[in-house]
Order: C-alpha cells, then structure tokens, then sequence
C-alpha cells in the first residue's frame, strides 16, 4: 500500500464521492461548487493508494473570531474500519490544515450513533465503539444535540429505507394507513404536481417564507434557491402540488348528479315499500354524502373567490437526489388548503421517482430527536413508515492546541464564536 495525500480535481472528486456508501449531498460536487458562488474556501482532499483514490472529504473554511475552521459537513468519505488509512489521511489533512493557518478541524461523519422506531426505542445498539475509536485517534467527541436547526446538517434524521420496493403496489403498502387514505383523497381532489422552472422559484420562496413565519423558523434567501437551483441543476427537484377549482368543483357536481339520481330512485323504493326501513337507511347514507360534496363545492367556491384564480398552489418541496438517496430539504403548506393533503402527494411521487431511479434510501431529513410530542414534522414523516437515525455528532481536533483553549475559553465567556 502506498497512500498519498492530495487535493483532488473536481472531475476525479465527483466520480469517488458518487460511488461512496457514505456520499451525500453536503459532500457532493454541486455542493463544492455552490460553496464557491457563495464566497466561501472549500477543498477537495483525497488520499490515493498507487493513483486510485481510497479516501475524500469536501472541506468548508469557517471564520472564528481567533481563525478558521476546516468543517467536514458529513465527511470524511473512508472507510473508517481501515486503522491505517484513518491513521494517515488524520496525520495528513493535519498538516494541511496547519499550513493555511486553520485553528481546528470539525468533523461529522455520515456515520449512524443509534437507529430508533418511531417512539424513540433502540433498534440496535448505539454504536458507541465508533466514538471510542474516534478519541483514539486524537478527536474530541462533542456533546450530542437535539432540536432542529434551518442553518446546518441535523444530528437527527428520518430515513425510509427503499431496497425491497420495486413498484407501486409496494410503494403504497409500506406507508401508514393515514398516508394511504390522504393518496385516495389526492386523486378525488385532483390534486396535480409540477416541477418548476426557474421563473418560479419566487412563488416557491412565497410559500416557504409563508410557511417559516407561521411556524416561527428562519427561512433561505431567494438568492439561495435560486443559487441552489442554478448549481444543483437537474439533481434539484422544486415540486409544487396545485389544484384546479374548476376542475375539482366539476367532478364534485358530478358527483352530486350522480347522487341525485341514486336517490330519486331510492326514494321510488321508498314510497312503493314505505315499510321497507333498509330503503330509508340507504336514503340517509347517500343523502349524507350528498352533503358531504355539497359543502366541498361551496367551500372551493369561496376559497377560489378568495384567491382570484382558478389554479393554486397547495404546498410545494425541494429535494436533492443523489445516487445514495434521495433527500427532502425544505418545503412548504397554505394553512388554507391543509386539507388537500398536497405534502403527502409530493412525498409519494419523490419515493416513486427514487425507487424508480435505483435509489435505496429516502431521507425525510431532520427531526429533533424527542419523541415526546413536540416535534411538529415528526408525525407527517412517520406516517411514511421509516426508522428514526441519530448521527454520531461532532468531533474536534485542534490545530493550533494553544490558540483553542483561548478560543474556547473567549466562547464560554461571551457565549458566541
């Protein structure tokens, strides 16, 4: 074995990091690319064993009040088992980190700490051996974090695993019985999806920024998503779910007609049997449902008055696919048209195009990591049937030893970086 450190060109980058277990879309190409437009110092560091590159990791430059920071977001891609390669490449980007100055490396490995159902019970065992090994290497383990965050990968996802879904009908039988119902009512909406251009991107934002005041969380820029739509290109899917008053209030009269009719003729049965109580029952049931579609139309009516247009949108996503997986970033919901149940359509349509892709993971992204109710997005994520997956958090490896005791002393007392 002969290992050497470089800094890899994007080509050789994107093509090994494609093909890693542990690749995302942090450590990904368009990722590196959209760090640059955004003004910021990454790197693309490697480790190859006679030209054939064993080891990668995209690096982030952050500033700190006493220096920079070498951040591996979800990096590196190693084989982290492989004593010697671990042992080398954390000797090497030491030395490279010294070189330009950096006053600490952060590392958070797309490795998983603890795997939980959906009311937060271990699966399997937490893998504590791998933060063993880590602090055998010199890495300070910091202490794990719950919440969520809009500004950094979360320490705690939702991931459906898709390896042993083939089609449709296996698409549908693996969710919950609520996401099963609200896909039924999708099709009685007529509930339609589009993926968006670029010149809807604004009307995207709308929603989301919409969404974040509702729900007091901090929303993107416009810049950042249309930064984010210009890098990632076909890899970045911006879907919105929109509905057509006209065309859902048409298929509710019809439907009223075709109840008018059910009922005139069980009204005949009724006065030719007046006695016959099941005619009567029969009346009531369809009767009700009559109702049922008579208040739909009257509330699309006042809602499409409401809105001045005969088309709008219901909720809208934005997703990153990946050869890993496929990842739900942000996304958001019309209080007024909840009811629709356009995030369901959205998620579903995502899975079908990652099964159909060969994608064996789905990332619902960040939860919080409490199962205690008050996690808002946790219950829509679960009703998709997935597994709940807490990363093994930071780790620290000071550069300059002196420098960051004085830095982390400075931050304990102000609180801040």
């Amino acid at each position: 074995m002969t290992l050497y450190f470089t800094e890899l060109s994007a080509e050789e980058y994107a093509q090994f990091e494609s093909q890693h277990i542990l690749g995302t879309y942090t450590q990904s190409i368009e990722q590196y690319n959209l760090l640059i437009k955004r003004n910021h110092t990454p790197y693309l560091l490697g480790v190859k064993d006679d030209n054939v590159i064993v080891a990668a990791s995209l690096v982030m430059t952050e500033m700190t009040r006493l220096g920079s920071v070498f951040l591996f977001d979800r990096g590196p891609l190693i084989d982290f088992s492989n004593t010697v390669l671990l042992s080398f490449f954390i000797r090497e980007v030491r030395k490279f980190a010294r070189k330009h100055g950096v006053l600490y490396m952060q590392w958070e490995p797309n490795i998983t700490y603890a795997k939980t159902d959906d009311k937060g019970n271990l699966i399997e065992n937490s893998n504590d051996a791998f933060l063993a090994a880590m602090k055998l290497h010199g890495l300070e383990h910091q202490p794990f974090e719950f919440g969520m965050s809009t500004t950094g990968s979360p320490s705690w996802e939702y991931v459906k695993n898709l390896s042993d879904l083939n089609d449709l009908t296996d698409i549908r039988k693996s969710y919950g019985k609520n996401v099963q119902y609200y896909l039924k009512k999708n099709q009685q909406f007529g509930i339609k999806l589009r993926q968006l251009s670029r010149e809807d991107l604004p009307e995207f934002k709308n929603l989301t920024q919409k969404t974040a005041d509702r729900l007091h969380y901090h929303d993107k820029d416009l810049s950042f998503y249309e930064l984010l739509y210009d890098t990632y290109g076909d890899n970045a899917k911006f879907v919105f779910a929109e509905l057509n008053f006209e065309t859902y209030i048409t298929s509710e009269n019809q439907k009223i007609d075709a109840l008018n009719q059910k009922l005139l003729n069980i009204q005949n049965k009724i006065n030719k049997y007046p006695n016959q109580e099941k005619f009567k029952r029969q009346f009531n049931e369809f009767d009700d449902q009559k109702q049922h579609h008579i208040k739909r139309v009257n509330s699309a009516e006042e809602q499409m008055a409401a809105a001045g247009k005969k088309i709008v949108v219901v909720a809208g996503a934005l997703f990153i696919q990946q050869p890993q997986e496929m990842t739900y970033l942000y996304s958001g919901t019309y209080e007024m048209y909840k009811d629709y149940y356009g995030p369901y359509q959205i998620q579903d349509a995502m899975i079908q195009q990652a099964v159909s892709s060969g994608i064996k993971s789905y990332n619902f992204y960040g939860i919080s990591g409490r199962f205690d109710g008050s996690d808002g997005v946790l219950g829509f994520k679960t009703a998709f049937e997935g597994e709940a997956r807490q990363l093994v958090g930071s780790f620290i490896l000071p550069i300059q030893p002196i420098k960051y005791k004085v830095y982390r002393l400075l931050k304990k007392v102000i609180g801040r970086k």
